[in-house]
């Protein structure tokens, strides 16, 4: 027999908005525990997921919109592709939510654009699916990526 692990009243409950925008808002700021540095490597996927959620509950506003910026600087590549965090390899999936974070801030126009696009395309094979990073790796979702990516920078219609 199945059993739930956890017993709601039948009764609704109500949303508490500002708790949801301040943990949102707190997300991060624990860089130095443990668990923060072991999780480093979705740092620019989760960074954008959490902005996503925080723009939609708080009437568009994202706080610290520079200090973002500058963290997807940080992570920029000479080759075009963002890391999830400094001192990471570029890859495909961190520079299309980099590219993500970007145009929520309304700052894509600020990204080195025509590098990415190289980037981007220098990641598609010849039977025109595309690899995450150097290593190699085929994955449908590449695809995805590569086209959102030139999709958001407005290089596709």
């Amino acid at each position: 027999m199945l059993q739930k692990d956890v017993k709601l009243d039948n009764t609704s409950k109500t949303w508490v908005l500002k708790k949801h925008i301040e943990f949102l808002q707190s997300f991060g700021k624990e860089r130095h525990q443990y668990e923060s540095s072991m999780m480093e490597f979705l740092r620019m996927s989760g960074m954008y997921w959490g902005l996503t959620a925080l723009y939609l509950i708080n009437d568009g506003k994202i706080p610290k919109e520079d200090e973002i910026f500058e963290y997807i600087k940080s992570c920029e590549h000479s080759c075009g592709g963002y890391s999830p965090a400094p001192g990471h390899d570029p890859h495909l999936l961190y520079t299309l939510s980099a590219v993500q974070i970007a145009c929520l801030l309304n700052r894509e126009l600020e990204l080195p654009i025509e590098k990415i696009v190289l980037y981007v395309s220098k990641l598609q094979q010849d039977d025109g699916s595309f690899t995450g990073d150097k290593w190699g790796e085929i994955d449908t979702r590449y695809s995805f990526c590569a086209l959102a990516c030139l999709s958001l920078l407005v290089i596709i219609h």
